[in-house]
């Protein structure tokens, strides 16, 4: 290689890589500020407030209560079965 050739590909490689960086940083800044901006406007959101997703603590306190009723009263219907026989059981006893 000559000095001719090593001076042209740098004066080529310089301009190159210069206008790569700078399409490179602007395409970065322009998805930074999309980002950005997304999280603006969900911020903003959430400052506002829904009442639907504010109920979601209230509903499920009321769930957990039925739930727990529910859990009562399978206990007591357990407690009550025990002394309950089944048909056969009832005709084979008496029989």
């Amino acid at each position: 290689m000559s000095w001719l050739q090593v001076l042209v590909t740098g004066l080529g490689a310089v301009p190159g890589g210069f206008a790569g960086g700078w399409f490179v940083a602007y395409r970065m800044g322009r998805w930074r500020q999309k980002v950005e901006d997304q999280l603006a406007v969900h911020e903003a959101r959430l400052q506002k407030g829904n009442p639907a997703v504010d109920a979601v603590p209230v509903l499920e306190a009321r769930l957990n209560v039925l739930i727990e009723e529910f859990r009562g009263l399978r206990k007591e219907l357990r407690e009550d079965f025990k002394g309950v026989v089944t048909k056969d059981a009832c005709d084979r006893r008496h029989d």
